[in-house]
């Protein structure tokens, strides 16, 4: 029983990583069973705490959390995201904008990960949105940052060469990104401030760093404002307050420049809300509009016009508001065609209208939906609409009941709806299946649902049965595809045995159906590797875990796994290792186990270049990496490319894909074929024995 603080906090560090699918300490299956270099590459994080771009040597959770307690562990947690938060604003001051991102990137987003984990065991307060919004915002400001510095000197560049078109192009686009980084940059210090209120956190530096850069830019954009355009003034004068669909706004509009000489006899582009409307001024720059509100909220008590210039205008846009008071009007919806009879896969069209007292509503959604269950959306032009929609499987067959509807919510528009009857008949299904035995008592099975007059279906699932006994439940890919790797059941005892595919179509247009195959399973059985394969790699993290606790407490060490105090001696065997291993990884790729067929190539590789890394066994895998580099062989860019793969295949929460798994295992064997050749350097070679262990 773990009975001091290091083994309670290697506890809660494992359940973070498991938690969060990031690897405080990972060991697989595969890696575990081979007992090859794979098991012996500790896990690490990818980004230290104080350098986005600097590994850092493994750290005793004692360190930053004395006796298991999980109330420091969320301290240390919360200190390392505000350091980050602070080093990322200094650094973005700097102008090192790349490195500015990294400190709030994929590092801070697992820190952030496991610090929800945590306060969710604790009693206090968390702070998790709050720092997930400063990160995110402060993510974005520094790439916003980077980008008006890239846009300004493409900016300079035009103007130096006489482009001035392009030259006031560039100016708009700096103003709408010096807007956009004004605001970032009050919300990240607004953040900070709650940050400081709520924890221990000191963010002072880090706001004078963003005070400092959203000041100085806009300064710059100020001058540039002063350059290329002249300021403009909106002012509208409406005839009443109160207004609806059917009694819109009226208002008569006048636009100046700064100092009074009107825009004359030109066509200008007003934002309303999410809409625009095009006016003409004359020759005082007046100008008349009347403006139906649609899908104002009915508690608006202004409406904001603003004028935005065309990209190559000389003038600045302006905005301004005027008082309303909104009534609500009901619209109606017609439909013209729609389908009496349906089925899955078949494809529709619904038409109608949408008005309220005659006037046709314009360039709002509309939604569709077939015995509840959204099945297509469309958008009112000018009062129509058209769409085309598709029958779901997941819809039950018989009559049912088609609905057009207006979503909306105490809008200037009310909702709305019309409503008609569908009858959705039955359609027929097919299954296809094969199955292979996997060795190991294990079936490797694939197949196919299909529907009559249409693609695979998807996202239907599909039982799986060995001899009668369950054995897997698989979901439909989207073309109707399914594959799964199914252990035989211990109640059969059978080599020939019979699996069946068994779609019950419950809640569905579609029939049910069945499918089944003969298959011969090898006699070969391996209970321990069975007992690994069912125990994946969560028994084996803790076990490993705790191992290293054990072995620590019981020796009074802290050295790594696999230190050179078990470095074995090189023999031919180790040789001879290497291709069974590329073999392995082989069979786990062609039976769908990808991460396991990237590792296990890893493990080759390592097995095969021991020799000529010292101390290697203590090394993480980008630490094996960088040795090897330095040891300027012509190949690392191809390890590095297997060593990405592997980071992925072993800590990655989606995993890696076959593809890459394939490229991976390609890029396995063609390093241990270079390094294994004559006058390679590899195991051929007496003067680099390999390292058996």
């Amino acid at each position: 029983m773990v009975g001091d603080g290091y083994g309670r906090t290697l506890l809660a560090l494992l359940l973070v990583s498991i938690a969060v699918g990031g690897g405080i300490a990972t060991v697989n299956a595969t890696s575990a069973a081979d007992g090859g270099p794979a098991q012996r590459v500790a896990a690490q994080q990818s980004e230290s705490d104080d350098d986005p771009n600097e590994t850092q040597p493994h750290r005793n959770p004692d360190e930053y959390a004395e006796d298991g307690d999980l109330e420091s562990l969320e301290g240390w947690l919360s200190d390392r995201m505000t350091t980050r938060l602070e080093e990322g604003a200094i650094r973005l001051r700097e102008g090192e904008y790349e490195a500015a991102g990294g400190y709030v990137g994929e590092d801070y987003r697992e820190r952030l990960g496991q610090y929800v984990n945590i306060t969710e065991m604790t009693d206090g307060d968390s702070y998790d949105e709050r720092f997930d919004v400063t990160g995110e915002q402060q993510a974005r400001l520094s790439d916003a940052v980077r980008e008006y510095r890239e846009t300004k000197a493409e900016y300079e560049a035009a103007r130096e060469a006489g482009d001035d078109r392009r030259a006031r192009e560039l100016a708009r686009d700096l103003e709408t990104l010096a807007d956009e980084i004004d605001s970032l940059g009050g919300s990240v210090r607004g953040n900070y401030d709650d940050l400081e209120a709520g924890t221990d956190a000191n963010l002072t530096e880090a706001d004078a760093a963003i005070e400092n850069v959203t000041e100085e830019i806009r300064t710059e954009q100020a001058a540039v404002r002063e350059q290329e355009f002249e300021e403009t003034e909106l002012s509208l004068e409406p005839e009443r307050e109160e207004i609806s669909f059917l009694e819109p706004l009226a208002a008569t509009g006048e636009l100046r420049t700064a100092n009074g000489s009107p825009i004359a006899n030109e066509e200008i582009t007003l934002e309303i809300g999410n809409r625009t409307e095009r006016f003409t001024t004359n020759s005082t720059g007046e100008f008349t509009l009347e403006y139906r509100p649609i899908d104002e909220p009915l508690d608006a008590e202004k409406l904001s016009f603003r004028y935005v210039p065309d990209p190559q205008s000389t003038y600045l846009g302006d905005e301004t508001n005027v008082s309303v008071s909104i009534e609500q009007v009901e619209p109606t919806v017609e439909l013209s065609e729609t389908p009496s009879e349906v089925s899955y896969g078949e494809t529709h069209a619904v038409t109608g209208e949408l008005h309220a007292d005659g006037v046709p509503v314009d360039g709002v959604p509309l939604t569709v939906s077939l015995d509840g269950e959204r099945i297509g959306n469309a958008t009112v032009r000018d009062g129509a609409f058209e769409t085309a929609v598709a029958v779901p499987a997941s819809v039950d067959d018989g009559d049912r009941e088609l609905r057009v509807r207006l979503p909306f919510e105490d809008r200037a528009l009310a909702a709305t709806a019309n409503t008609t009857g569908v009858r959705v008949l039955e359609t027929e299904t097919e299954l296809s299946i094969e199955g292979d035995s996997a060795g190991e008592r294990e079936i490797t099975v694939n197949g196919t649902l299909s529907a009559a007059g249409s693609d695979g279906v998807e996202g239907e699932d599909v039982q799986l049965r060995i001899d009668g006994a369950a054995a897997s439940t698989v979901t439909t890919g989207s073309n109707g595809t399914f594959a799964d790797t199914v252990a035989v059941p211990d109640s059969v005892d059978a080599n020939d045995v019979t699996v069946t595919a068994v779609y019950e179509a419950r809640d569905t247009n579609l029939e049910s159906a069945t499918a089944e195959t003969a298959v011969t399973i090898d006699e070969a059985d391996s209970q321990l590797s069975t007992v690994i394969r069912l125990g994946g790699g969560f028994l084996v993290v803790i076990a490993a875990g705790l191992g290293i606790w054990w072995y620590r407490r019981s020796d009074g060490m802290d050295a790594p796994v696999g230190s050179a105090n078990d470095r074995g001696s090189a023999d031919d065997g180790a040789i001879a290792a290497v291709e069974p291993l590329l073999e392995r990884a082989s069979e786990h790729l062609e039976n769908g186990q990808p991460s396991d067929a990237a590792r296990t190539g890893y493990a080759a590789v390592r097995r095969v270049l021991a020799s000529r890394i010292d101390g290697q066994e203590a090394l993480t895998h980008w630490e094996f990496y960088r040795a090897y580099r330095e040891e300027g062989d012509a190949d690392a860019d191809s390890l590095h490319t297997l060593t990405t793969a592997y980071e992925r295949a072993a800590f990655d929460r989606d995993r890696i894909s076959p593809a890459d798994a394939a490229s991976a295992l390609e890029t396995a064997r063609r390093l241990c074929e270079v390094t294994t050749s004559d006058g390679g350097g590899g195991p051929a070679d007496d003067s680099r024995a390999v390292n058996t262990d």
